[in-house]
Formats: C-alpha cells, structure tokens, sequence
C-alpha cells in the first residue's frame, strides 16, 4: 500500500526533542497534540514520549493527511527511524487506552522496542495549559500509566 510505504520512509513531526507526535496538525484530533505539548514534565529521566490517538491494540497515525492504524510492531518500527530515540531509556504513550489491556499494545511495543513502556490504562485528557490526567470518559474512576517491561508476552503468544 502505497499510503504506509511513505510513512515508514520518512520522519514524523517531532515537537521537542525526545518525542514525537503522530496527531493531525489541523482538526478537532490536533487540540490534544497542541495542548499536551505545553505539559511541564518533558523528557524527565530520559523518557521518549510518543503522542497519537490510541486503543488497547494500535495507534493512529497521521501522515500525509490520512489515519493509519498501527500495530505495535509497525509502530515500533517507525519510532526507531526518529534520530532521537537511541538515547530514550524508556518510551511514555500519550495514547489512550493503550496500556489498558496487559497483553495488548504496550506490552507488545516494549517487546519490540527492548525498553520499557508506560502506557495509560484509559482514556487520557489535556488542558491548554499542558496539564493531563488518565480517568474513564465521565472522569469518575481516575487510571493511570502501567509500566511494561520488554521480555513480556510475545506477540500474540505467552
């Protein structure tokens, strides 16, 4: 498909150094992108973080004006083309839901990427002001991020 040919081939936006955005620039789905990027805690202890909308199973990415969904392994792939990521020690997802199932796509990026991932367990909100938070769609049961340590299940096989 001609589509994920060109988006494996060339780099994602980053937005500050140790992450990147795979979030529309323009539309309703690019508020969250901008408004995280205000967050105060970037790169703490060498934390690569990875932005993009997200489900316990992919992530969405944006190139070129069209929506892929990814699995981990492809994901994996395109993040490790980014310059900056060797010097990560560990990957944070700014991606909702993706750390909610512990066989889903968190375990299998840090699989794939031989570092640990911290992934959020529901959905993940912004404000402007860069501040977030991990809670369910009515904000009564607060989440949080689960870390995942490579060695884990192997793709689809325990």
């Amino acid at each position: 498909m001609k589509g994920k040919n060109s988006l494996f081939s060339s780099k994602a936006k980053n937005i500050a150094s140790g992450n990147i955005s795979f979030m529309p620039k323009n539309g309703e789905k690019s508020k969250f992108a901008k408004f995280i990027a205000n967050r105060p805690d970037i790169d703490p202890n060498g934390m690569y973080d990875v932005i993009a909308h997200g489900a316990w199973n992919i992530i969405e990415v944006d190139s070129g004006g069209k929506s892929y969904n990814l699995d981990a392994r492809q994901a994996a792939k395109l993040i490790k083309k980014q310059p900056d990521f060797k010097k990560a020690k560990s990957v944070r997802l700014l991606s909702c839901s993706t750390g909610s199932n512990p066989e889903g796509f968190a375990q299998h990026l840090a699989n794939a990427l031989g570092k640990p991932v911290y992934a959020p367990n529901n959905t993940i909100y912004s404000h402007s002001s860069g501040k977030y938070w991990i809670a369910n769609i009515d904000s009564k049961t607060k989440g949080e991020f689960i870390k995942f340590v490579p060695g884990g299940i192997k793709h689809g096989r325990k």
